[in-house]
């Protein structure tokens, strides 16, 4: 078995002001055994991965992730941490190669695997090098992922949208406002605007996607229906019928006071981004602020939930 091709962090010139804050960062990239593969995304994503990329190998998948150029825990032990506590000490993954890069790279390592996804009944997202294609779907979401997480591909993004697309074909009036709870591309914003929401708050807890949630909704034609917000003491002081967020367990519940105070009378609250195993506990947590479980969709381990006052 040959060794891991192991990289050190070269030293260099800081970032300057006003340069992009992740102009260097590190690839993680691992065999994954069949069955685990969604896991250890998730768990990828728990400790601090800015994306993941995953592709069909011989035995199981190769997973590539993306780390900031200077992450919180040791990228070279991350395997082992999660083969000791999630799976049970199995060797359900290896690590490969851990590499310093340029973001440049990163940029252009999307666009050979980001193709276009069908969800639900009416909704297509592709990238916006493939909006000339033909298609069926009446609801076409451009997404240029950039740094902000949201593409379609993940379980997560694709449940999100589902749930959505649900919740809108229910509604006798769709909603003026609603409110996209930590928007990372935006994807979740523009679709809910071409399915007819007259307009939506896209609030996003991390500053630097915000130019992502502004490129896209640009891409989509829908600059001025979609309103970018950075997240801040002062934004939870409007409530609305409808509420979305697709964010990991542990962000969930730090934000669920803040969610749930964002949601009007007699409104709906969406959630995804939530393991399959972890519905009870967030089930517990919004029966006691005040709301009732009303619908769960699952696939592949994950399921996204609607919650309503």
């Amino acid at each position: 078995m040959t060794s891991p091709e192991l990289s050190e962090k070269p030293s260099g010139p800081k970032d300057t002001p006003g340069s992009p804050s992740h102009s260097h960062y590190w690839t993680l990239q691992c065999q994954v055994e069949s069955g685990w593969e969604e896991l250890w995304e998730w768990y990828c994503f728990e400790h601090g991965a800015l994306g993941t990329e995953q592709r069909s190998a011989p035995e199981g998948f190769q997973s590539v992730a993306y780390f900031p150029e200077d992450p919180s825990i040791s990228l070279k032990n991350l395997h082992q941490q999660f083969n000791a506590s999630i799976a049970g000490n199995l060797e359900a993954v290896r690590i490969h190669a851990l590499n310093f890069r340029e973001e440049e790279d990163w940029q252009s390592n999307w666009k050979p695997f980001f193709k276009p996804v069908q969800i639900g009944n009416t909704l297509e997202v592709l990238p916006p090098w493939l909006s000339s294609t033909e298609s069926s779907r009446k609801n076409r979401i451009l997404i240029d992922p950039g740094q902000g997480f949201g593409t379609g591909h993940h379980t997560s993004t694709a449940l999100a949208l589902e749930l959505l697309e649900q919740c809108l074909e229910s509604c006798p009036v769709k909603p003026h406002w609603m409110l996209d709870f930590g928007s990372g591309s935006g994807i979740l914003s523009i679709g809910a605007c071409l399915m007819g929401c007259e307009k939506c708050i896209a609030l996003e807890l991390e500053g630097d996607a915000l130019k992502d949630v502004i490129s896209n909704s640009e891409l989509n034609q829908l600059q001025h229906r979609i309103m970018p917000l950075r997240a801040n003491k002062n934004c939870f002081n409007k409530t609305f019928p409808l509420v979305i967020s697709n964010m990991l367990l542990s962000e969930l519940k730090q934000s669920s006071t803040d969610l749930a105070s964002s949601v009007a009378e007699e409104g709906r609250l969406l959630l995804s981004g939530i393991l399959e195993d972890q519905v009870s506990e967030l089930e517990r947590i919004f029966t006691i602020l005040g709301f009732v479980p009303s619908k769960k969709i699952t696939r592949d381990g994950w399921s996204a939930l609607e919650l309503s006052r």
